[in-house]
């Protein structure tokens, strides 16, 4: 009998970390947990790489913060949805929609609380407009696969 070689890499060894993370938090669907794990990804590589290069521009960075709060708010979305896979109480989507206004109302402050600071809006639009393309290819891409 042949054995077979398992090669293991960081990335899948971090990605089984977060997948396991999300599950714990209540997040079952495994094509949410997957675009939740693509937002996180790229989220933290653009961070990390606009941290590096921070001194030469800060650009890259204030985009990863952008995409960094849709990371949050997606999260924070289907957190909140998979609480409900029960079913829909009454008052639920009043709720929803209170935490929605909330989480943007936080998200206008910092974006305020950022351009105070010398950041850019077109790297801060560019961020919240690439987390919300990832989540939509991410989607697209995993419903695809279960129509095959």
């Amino acid at each position: 009998m042949a054995m077979t070689r398992v090669k293991i890499s960081p990335l899948t060894s971090i990605q089984s970390a977060v997948d396991a993370w999300l599950w714990r938090q209540g997040i079952r669907e495994p094509l949410i947990r997957s675009l939740l794990w693509r937002e996180f990804a790229l989220a933290g590589l653009t961070l990390a790489a606009g941290a590096v290069l921070a001194a030469f521009s800060a650009w890259l960075l204030w985009f990863g913060v952008g995409l960094g709060v849709m990371s949050w708010i997606f999260w924070s979305w289907a957190r909140f949805f998979s609480r409900m896979a029960g079913g829909i109480r009454q008052g639920a989507l009043m709720g929803a929609l209170l935490r929605w206004f909330a989480r943007l109302l936080v998200l206008a402050l910092a974006f305020y609380g950022a351009l105070r600071v010398g950041a850019s809006a077109l790297a801060l639009a560019a961020g919240v407009a690439c987390g919300v393309g990832t989540a939509l290819a991410s989607y697209a891409a995993g419903a695809g696969k279960d129509k095959l």
